[in-house]
């Protein structure tokens, strides 16, 4: 995959401003199992007041700019991520950073609920990455996601990762006398 992103220097930087934030998408593909390449790292913030200023220090920190505005001046794209008034609508946003690509997401397709970090928290799995520690969402959230965004590389992701599921209930239990 042409320009994948090494995440750490992201990760680092966002740990170091204080950011909580979960990871989500192709990263959190890797920490269930499938490695494979990315171009950007994605992750829901915690949607607090303070924590999204946090956020915004670490972007302004970074030269965070909105991706994909073609020929729209930056001035013609009404929502930044380095506004926390422009977070706290809680939005997605695209960004370019020094660090590299970074996708802020608080919103997405198949998890309807008010507050999608509240959500991932309740079943996110805690880890360290080269030092750095990190949440990434539990693999039922990861999978509902991908399945309600049905894109090719979705659909890659979970049949990599979605395998048959065993039932405690059907497992039979051991035999001491075998």
């Amino acid at each position: 995959m042409p320009d994948a992103l090494d995440p750490v220097p992201l990760l680092r930087h966002l740990s170091e401003h204080g950011v909580e934030h979960i990871i989500i998408g192709g990263l959190a593909v890797g920490a269930h199992g499938h490695v494979r390449p990315s171009k950007d790292l994605d992750v829901v913030p915690k949607p607090d007041r303070e924590n999204l200023q946090h956020l915004v220090t670490a972007l302004l920190a970074v030269n965070a700019v909105t991706a994909h505005v073609s020929d729209f001046d930056p001035d013609e794209v009404p929502m930044s991520a380095t506004r926390i008034d422009d977070l706290e609508q809680r939005g997605n946003f695209c960004l370019e950073t020094d660090l590299g690509s970074l996708d802020i997401f608080q919103w997405v397709s198949g998890i309807d609920v008010e507050d999608l970090y509240a959500e991932l928290d309740r079943e996110a799995l805690d880890g360290v990455v080269e030092g750095v520690p990190v949440r990434v969402c539990s693999l039922e959230h990861l999978l509902t996601m991908k399945r309600a965004a049905g894109r090719p590389q979705d659909l890659i992701d979970i049949e990599r990762l979605d395998t048959e599921s065993i039932d405690p209930a059907q497992v039979p239990e051991p035999n001491p006398d075998q």
